[in-house]
């Protein structure tokens, strides 16, 4: 199983740099959450699914990470979005216009996302952005169903009343 643990790597490394909001702080919070994983592997009792338990423990690093640092300029964020990759199409190559209007799309929910309480975001990211079940996501975040149901309606409502209100 402990093979297993390094083949989330890339998914990991993509929630940490949602939630920490640095390429390179994500790159050690995916490295620190598979060396506290392997380390603490017998002691995992199989209740959530591996990834689940993967994500919780990045999720606590990032927010460790985030209580040790003083918080991130919107400028760090934009940088992420500025290597950005534009939607890619097999047929065709993508129109100029089309790339600067996604990006452009991408700057405002990652700007509305910057202006969101943590949880709210960390939700929107492990449901939305990753591709969690509710139950996962509930797990990850400590929570009930029921209690990660609302607060999901309640983050993009949030994230909604945001981008509108751009």
């Amino acid at each position: 199983m402990s093979d297993r643990i390094w083949e989330y790597r890339d998914d990991l490394e993509r929630l940490a740099r949602h939630l920490c909001r640095h390429p390179e702080d994500a790159a050690d919070v995916a490295q620190t959450t598979l060396l506290k994983a392997a380390e603490k592997l017998d002691g995992f009792r199989g209740e959530a699914s591996l990834r689940t338990w993967l994500h919780r423990i990045a999720t606590n690093e990032c927010r460790m990470m985030r209580r040790r640092r003083s918080p991130s300029s919107l400028d760090a964020l934009f940088d992420d979005v500025a290597e950005g990759r534009a939607p890619e199409r097999a047929e065709t190559a993508p129109d100029p216009e089309e790339i600067v209007l996604d990006l452009e799309a991408r700057e405002s929910v990652l700007a509305a996302l910057e202006t969101l309480p943590d949880r709210h975001r960390c939700v929107l990211l492990l449901v939305d952005g990753n591709g969690l079940s509710y139950r996962q996501a509930a797990q990850v975040m400590g929570v009930s169903d029921p209690a990660l149901r609302s607060l999901l309606f309640r983050a993009r409502a949030a994230l909604r009343e945001a981008l509108e209100g751009e």
